[in-house]
């Protein structure tokens, strides 16, 4: 192979793998835009409660609808293969799910408490019978 067909196929491939994003960044970019939505829910909320609607979650699905997220918003669901696989169904499910959660509480979407998290469970001594 020549020096310059290995030159040409290096640089190609840093080329593409520069712009591949991390599953850890898409993780990041999808939750992201989750606490978008999650605000816009909480936003359309307030246009209710400023006209005296009531705030039900058939109200609330309307406000969803009104927004309508395009395609170019709405980030990539992890492994899409296309706008029919179940995984791009599900993705599209927890975002429609986080606006109306947004739009019916008004908080925005629970974190998870690092410090509150322990990494290792422990075992309680003498509740392991040895069999003898």
């Amino acid at each position: 192979m020549s020096r310059w067909l290995i030159g040409v196929l290096v640089i190609v491939g840093l080329a593409l793998g520069g712009c591949a994003q991390t599953a850890a960044e898409q993780y990041q970019e999808r939750e992201k835009f989750l606490d978008t939505v999650t605000n816009d829910g909480i936003t359309y909320r307030g246009q209710l409660q400023k006209q005296g609607s009531q705030i039900s979650e058939q109200g609330c699905l309307l406000g969803y609808d009104l927004r309508d997220y395009g395609e170019g918003e709405i980030p990539s669901a992890p492994d899409d293969s296309g706008l029919s696989s179940e995984k791009r169904k599900t993705w599209l499910g927890q975002v429609k799910e986080s606006y109306v959660k947004g739009c019916l509480t008004g908080l925005p979407r629970p974190k998870p408490e690092p410090s509150g998290v322990k990494a290792v469970t422990p075992v309680p001594h003498g509740s392991v019978s040895s069999g003898r």
